[in-house]
């Protein structure tokens, strides 16, 4: 997990991180290029001014005759200086100088006024500008080459323009690279994700492992391995659930019998109280042996499969059990909105369950005689309204906790709501509880949300 508990991505993670450090390092690079360059140019630059002056130290020897003197030796220069040459740019400007500072030949971009560098051999730097001065023997002159530093910073920075330029091409090329390459290499952990978000939880069989790398194939091993046990296990739930049902209900169901058979032979004695108080405590045993089945059958995933089913069917089964009974008649009543069908995501033993446990609870707890409405809405949920008191919102919010009662005085082990949260918890759907129902000052409202699907999607003979 991410910051703040978010869930993050190795594949965006590792196209960030090595697409960043790639920029870095090619950054870096390029600096320690840029260094080194800078450092050859000026070494390079620095010989051209030393070689400049000494190539220049010939020319102004034969022009300084030692039979003259020194008068006419400037008149000579002076002339030199003089002649006219094609105007062009130059980036090397000279001038020789003699002992005292004067200016006596000079390149046609040098100024006129002589150079602020000392009349002393070697390299010196002086106003933006970098100059090398060379004595020429025996001592009386001096020739001083200048090139301004704005000129090799230039060459400096087009020389890493050059070599920055293909980085603007390379680093997204690289990050393409990289991120082709780190998808492919994590694709059959996005194929083993996908499987098992397609799979959904009721299907516990194995994930295929053909073409999973050396590093993820134990993992899958491991998942097909636990997914084998959780199988195992739930099988044995269920078996165990099953045979429970059939163990439990049969010697209830006759000690029911029996019990009342007595209190029909006792009737008009002093016993036909007991035994009826018998006859109910038995009763009351048996419909909590239900409920306990039904919550074990749930816990054990009876929910998991999910495969569209119309649940229509069952759902007006269900309603005609409860019409049909003699205690309870017309109480329950059934407004079907003019469908035909219900597609949903469920299986239908556990939508039963859930229909059922809705209907009985509303039959308990609501106003005594009062009808159960049961309707389905435009977004295809199912309400179940009751009549009675209202429930506080506080005991509405723990209802559906095991063994928890909405204070009514009616007999029930609170379990119903317990059980259709876990099952519709398995199965993707929602449970609503509303005190007052919707449209009414009163009563009880339960709201069924299922996991709905398409008619289309219901496989043949489902």
């Amino acid at each position: 997990m991410g910051a703040a508990g978010k869930p993050w991505s190795i594949s965006r993670r590792l196209i960030s991180s090595l697409s960043l450090a790639l920029t870095l390092l090619w950054l870096a690079a390029a600096g320690v290029a840029g260094l080194i360059v800078n450092q050859e140019i000026n070494e390079v630059f620095d010989s051209a001014l030393q070689e400049t002056a000494q190539r220049l130290a010939p020319l102004v020897v034969n022009g300084f005759d030692e039979e003259h003197d020194e008068e006419d030796a400037q008149e000579a220069f002076v002339v030199r200086e003089n002649l006219e040459f094609a105007e062009h740019e130059e980036y090397l400007i000279y001038q020789v100088r003699d002992a005292e500072g004067h200016v006596l030949l000079r390149s046609h971009d040098a100024p006129e006024e002589a150079f602020p560098a000392a009349l002393r051999r070697g390299h010196a730097e002086v106003g933006g500008w970098r100059f090398f001065t060379e004595q020429v023997p025996p001592g009386r002159l001096y020739i001083q080459v200048g090139e301004p530093l704005s000129h090799r910073r230039e060459a400096v920075y087009e020389t890493l323009g050059g070599v920055a330029a293909p980085l603007g091409v390379l680093i997204p090329l690289a990050g393409l690279v990289i991120f082709w390459t780190v998808r492919r290499s994590l694709a059959p952990v996005a194929a083993a994700r996908a499987a098992l978000d397609a799979r959904g939880g009721g299907d516990l069989s194995p994930i295929s492992s053909d073409d999973m790398p050396e590093e993820l194939a134990p993992i899958i091993e491991d998942v097909n391995r636990l997914l084998a046990r959780l199988g195992r296990v739930l099988e044995s739930e269920r078996a165990f659930a099953a045979n429970s049902a059939h163990e439990l209900r049969t010697p209830v169901a006759a000690a029911l019998a029996q019990t009342q058979r007595l209190a029909a032979e006792l009737r008009g004695t002093p016993q036909q109280a007991r035994s009826e108080q018998i006859a109910a405590t038995l009763h009351r045993l048996g419909d909590l042996v239900e409920k306990l089945l039904q919550l074990a059958r749930a816990e054990a995933g009876i929910a998991l499969g999910r495969a569209p089913v119309d649940v229509m069917p069952a759902l007006r089964l269900v309603v005609e059990e409860f019409t049909r009974r003699g205690d309870i008649g017309a109480r329950v009543q059934f407004d079907d909105g003019g469908r035909r069908d219900l597609c949903a995501r469920m299986d239908i033993d556990a939508f039963a369950i859930v229909l059922r446990n809705l209907i009985d609870n509303a039959l308990r707890h609501g106003r005594e005689g009062g009808p159960v409405v049961l309707s389905i809405d435009d977004d295809d949920a199912i309400h179940v309204v009751n009549g009675g008191p209202l429930v506080p919102p506080e005991r509405l919010a723990t209802l559906t906790r095991r063994f928890e009662r909405g204070g009514s005085e009616a007999p029930g082990a609170g379990l119903g709501l317990a059980i259709v949260e876990t099952i519709l918890a398995q199965s993707g759907g929602r449970l609503e509880l509303l005190s007052p129902a919707r449209g009414r000052s009163d009563g009880f409202e339960a709201v069924l949300r299922l996991d709905l699907c398409e008619r289309a999607e219901i496989q043949p003979g489902a």
